[in-house]
C-alpha cells in the first residue's frame, strides 16, 4: 500500500514538473500573451483536469514556473565549477558568474510577467511580489557564495552587491534593444572595480604586486 502511494506521489510530482517546464518554455520563448493555460496544457501534453489540479489559476502557474526555472537554472550554472583562490581572480570570477546568471531564461521570463502585470493583470502584479522577493533572495545568496567570506565581510559589501545586481538587471534589459556580445560588456570592469574598492588592504596588495 505504501509503495503504491509513493508511486502516485512520484507521478504527481513528475506531472507537476512537466507542467512547470512547459510553462517556463512558453513564457521564455513566446512571451506572456502566449502563455495561456490552454497552450501550456498542450505543450505539456497533460489533460485540463491535471493542470488545474496542480495550478488552479494562470497566475499561480506562471509564478510557480518562474520559481522553478530560477531554482533549476541558477543551481546548474556554476555547479562543480572551481572558484579561484586568488582574491582578485575570485572577484573577477564572481562578477562574471553573476552577469551570466542575470542573462538566464528565468530573468527574461520574470520580465515577461512584469510586463503582463503592469499593463493588464493586477492579480498577477500581487503574485509577482513574492516572485521578486524570491528571485532577489536567490541572487543575493548566490553572490555571497561566489564572492566568499573575505569579500562579504567588507563593511560596504551589501550596498555594493545591491548596486551590482540592480545595474546588471538594467543592463540586461538594454540588450533587448541593442543586442551585442555580453562577454564584452564594458560594465564588467566597473563592477569588478567596485568590489576591489571596498577592500582597501587587498587593493593595496594588488597595486604593490603590479
Amino acid at each position: 500500500m505504501i509503495h503504491v502511494e509513493r508511486k502516485k506521489q512520484d507521478r504527481a510530482a513528475q506531472t507537476r514538473d512537466t507542467i512547470l517546464e512547459a510553462a517556463a518554455k512558453v513564457l521564455f520563448e513566446e512571451g506572456y500573451s502566449a502563455a495561456t493555460t490552454l497552450h501550456i496544457q498542450q505543450v505539456a501534453g497533460v489533460s485540463r483536469g491535471r493542470l488545474l489540479h496542480h495550478f488552479p489559476s494562470r497566475e499561480v502557474l506562471l509564478t510557480a514556473a518562474v520559481h522553478h526555472l530560477a531554482d533549476v537554472r541558477i543551481a546548474e550554472l556554476t555547479a562543480g565549477v572551481a572558484i579561484p583562490d586568488d582574491l582578485r581572480e575570485r572577484i573577477r570570477f564572481a562578477v562574471a558568474a553573476m552577469w551570466e546568471i542575470t542573462g538566464q531564461s528565468c530573468f527574461w521570463a520574470t520580465m515577461e510577467l512584469w510586463m503582463g502585470a503592469r499593463t493588464a493583470n493586477p492579480e498577477l502584479r500581487e503574485a509577482l511580489s513574492d516572485v521578486e522577493r524570491r528571485m532577489l533572495g536567490v541572487l543575493r545568496a548566490r553572490a555571497d557564495e561566489l564572492f566568499g567570506p573575505q569579500v562579504t565581510a567588507a563593511p560596504d559589501y551589501l550596498r555594493t552587491r545591491e548596486v551590482m545586481i540592480t545595474s546588471m538587471r538594467g543592463a540586461r534589459l538594454a540588450y533587448t534593444f541593442h543586442p551585442r556580445d555580453p562577454e564584452t560588456e564594458p560594465a564588467l570592469a566597473n563592477w569588478e572595480a567596485m568590489f576591489e574598492a571596498i577592500l582597501p588592504l587587498v587593493g593595496s596588495r594588488m597595486e604593490a604586486a603590479e
